[in-house]
């Protein structure tokens, strides 16, 4: 028997890290407007690219290696160079990831001692670039949400994870081949080269051919322990070739029962403190229907069981995944009658919710859902 959704009658008014480096970069993703995007020509399916005998060994290796690990974890150093502005930011801090879709990086800015010396100097005036310490910040993910903490302004955001990208799927993410995807898709996915490939490293060098991931970074190179097939350090140019990021990896231990984690965070390395940090960028309904962007209020947020996190937009789903996505987010969703489907594939979908997407919820908050229904029920 077909399932369906129980409906209310009340009345509506209208009504959204590879771990270190996937956690930084996926949140753009998250953040991106829910509505599908018109499809980029450069996406379809491409000829899987032709590669030389051993950059195509070096693949199938990375692939099997990297489907071994279940948790990895260790410490970053990131550099993050503007040549631009010549300034150059150093930060420092760990990293945690366990499979298929939670991680943790928590990054320091770096103190910059009185003879330290930046690693660029400027081409043109040969002076040394600046050396400034880096953010000091947080990126969470616990496979429903990422969530973004800024620890000098006490304050964070959180980005739903869209359901199709939840789980193993958030290999579709801007980075996946950090952490070895397989070998076939990232042949179709990116240009790769191979640089170095001795007893001492690996180096791939990587481009995206998806729009999607150009928008991330202009290019990549891995470099990769030839022993272990884990990345000792990963360089990113964005977009645009004025600004690139250093990733190096130290003490990385894969599979460890009880390492760096468990010592630091406790148990629960994945639900953050959030006590006195205040939630950003707050969505509020305007009269005419639409939205508006407006501060945060200025007042104390919850821990994080009760945290307020931005509703994700369910418009267009059908009953179902709209109930799985909401319930695991904390959500109670609730279901009322609408107007008849003007069409079959519509029956039982959203099309309309309070409160809005974007706005701020908390756990355990009723999201309000109305549907399209079956006409020949309409009046039931």
């Amino acid at each position: 028997m077909k399932s369906k959704p129980v409906l209310h009658q009340s009345a509506l008014t209208l009504f959204s890290w590879a771990m270190l480096t996937l956690l930084v970069t996926a949140s753009l993703e998250a953040q991106v407007d829910q509505r599908k995007p018109r499809p980029d020509p450069a996406d379809a399916v491409m000829q899987v690219q032709e590669l030389p005998k051993a950059l195509e060994g070096i693949l199938e290796k990375w692939e099997k290696e990297s489907g071994k690990i279940n948790k990895l974890e260790g410490e970053h150093v990131r550099i993050w160079y503007d040549d631009v502005f010549c300034v150059e930011k150093r930060s420092e801090g760990k990293f945690y990831y366990e499979k298929p879709d939670k991680g943790r990086i928590d990054i320091t800015g770096m103190k910059i001692g009185k003879n330290a010396k930046p690693g660029k100097v400027n081409p043109k005036t040969g002076k040394p670039f600046i050396l400034q310490p880096g953010e000091n910040e947080k990126w969470i993910c616990d496979g429903h949400r990422i969530f973004k903490i800024d620890e000098d302004e006490k304050a964070y955001e959180v980005f739903p994870i869209p359901l199709e990208r939840r789980g193993a799927n958030i290999m579709e993410g801007p980075l996946p081949f950090l952490f070895g995807m397989p070998a076939k898709t990232a042949k179709q996915r990116y240009y790769l080269k191979l640089i170095d490939n001795s007893p001492q490293q690996i180096v791939i060098a990587v481009k995206p051919r998806r729009r999607a991931d150009a928008a991330n970074y202009q290019e990549a190179k891995v470099l990769l322990d030839p022993n272990t097939y884990l990345p000792r350090a990963v360089q990113l140019i964005h977009p645009g070739g004025n600004q690139s990021t250093v990733y190096s990896f130290q003490k990385v231990e894969a599979n460890k029962a009880r390492g760096i984690i468990a010592k630091v965070f406790g148990n629960s390395p994945f639900t953050p403190d959030l006590e006195g940090y205040q939630l950003q960028g707050k969505v509020v309904a305007q009269a005419d229907g639409g939205q508006t962007q407006q501060p945060a209020p200025q007042q104390q947020i919850a821990p994080v069981q009760h945290a307020t996190f931005k509703v994700p937009n369910m418009v267009g789903h059908d009953f179902k995944s709209a109930r799985k996505v909401l319930e695991d987010m904390g959500l109670k969703p609730q279901f009322h009658r609408g107007d008849p489907a003007e069409q079959p594939k519509l029956i039982y979908q959203v099309y309309q919710q309070v409160p809005v997407p974007g706005s701020a919820a908390q756990k355990g908050q009723t999201i309000h859902l109305k549907l399209y229904v079956d006409p020949s029920k309409a009046q039931n």
